[in-house]
């Protein structure tokens, strides 16, 4: 009765809403719950048992005065994943949230992380249809990137957002020309070029931590790259030799190569 009365009492319509709708939708036992309330912040405490195996909890914390203008805080508890796999579950429903700010999102961002998680055990154990599936519904971005300040900084930056989305890709230097390609699911490829143009991944003229200001997506196929690693790193040169035994190695590249980067090289030599 006294959680009911604070939720009631409280100056903030869009969060008494969703509390009830949530109330209302995740009504099986210990499904949602309202941790804690105050004149600050409400804590919310979900168990979604439509995720296999009720392999999650999300703890959603919400500011009375802000939201939903303001981003809810979400954190992601599960004792059979990874330290490293609970990262990148957090990195990536922050993401969804941050696409969804201004609107009472938290029902929205229960159903997509039911829908990653369930399509997250399915792939644990692949089946070869599943397999065949997941690469006809890959895709490959191209990329011109206009300078690198740092390599060391922006490839370690860029493999760890891979290893984070499941992408890999080839960066490939040409003269003063540097092209990416990074394949994965549309969705972290998409997830991937957000970050590129709004997070640290260089350094600018003083030293300073900066961000991509001049990235150029040329283009996008389907298909994966047949990469060897998160990010393979190709120096191309005038001679012919490095270029042929490269492309004629990784079949997806010669069409990439012929359809976007050669008519940039092309048009600027």
């Amino acid at each position: 009765m006294e959680t009911t009365r604070l939720i009631c009492g409280m100056h903030n319509d869009d969060i008494v809403d969703e509390i009830q709708a949530l109330s209302a939708i995740l009504c099986e036992d210990q499904e949602f719950q309202v941790q804690s309330i105050d004149e600050k912040e409400v804590m919310l405490m979900i168990h979604p048992h439509q995720i296999k195996n009720h392999l999650i909890t999300l703890t959603v914390i919400l500011d009375i005065k802000s939201y939903p203008v303001s981003s809810p805080q979400l954190s992601v508890q599960s004792s059979r994943l990874s330290r490293a796999e609970l990262h990148i579950l957090d990195t990536l429903i922050e993401e969804e949230a941050y696409k969804l700010q201004g609107q009472v999102t938290i029902l929205s961002l229960v159903e997509w992380l039911v829908r990653y998680c369930n399509r997250y055990e399915e792939k644990t154990i692949p089946t070869a249809e599943s397999l065949a599936g997941d690469a006809e519904h890959e895709y490959t971005t191209i990329v011109h990137l206009h300078h690198i300040r740092s390599k060391i900084i922006y490839v370690k930056t860029l493999s760890q957002w891979f290893r984070e989305l499941d992408l890999h890709g080839v960066l490939i230097s040409y003269r003063r020309w540097i092209f990416l390609m990074v394949s994965g699911e549309k969705n972290n490829l998409q997830l991937y070029l957000k970050r590129h143009r709004t997070q640290n991944v260089d350094i600018d003229s003083v030293g300073r931590p900066c961000k991509e200001r001049m990235l150029t997506v040329l283009g996008q196929v389907e298909g994966r790259l047949d990469a060897v690693g998160v990010l393979d790193e190709v120096e191309l040169n005038d001679s012919g030799k490095d270029w042929s035994t490269y492309w004629k190695s990784r079949s997806i590249l010669v069409s990439i190569y012929q359809k976007f980067i050669q008519p940039q090289i092309g048009q600027k030599k």
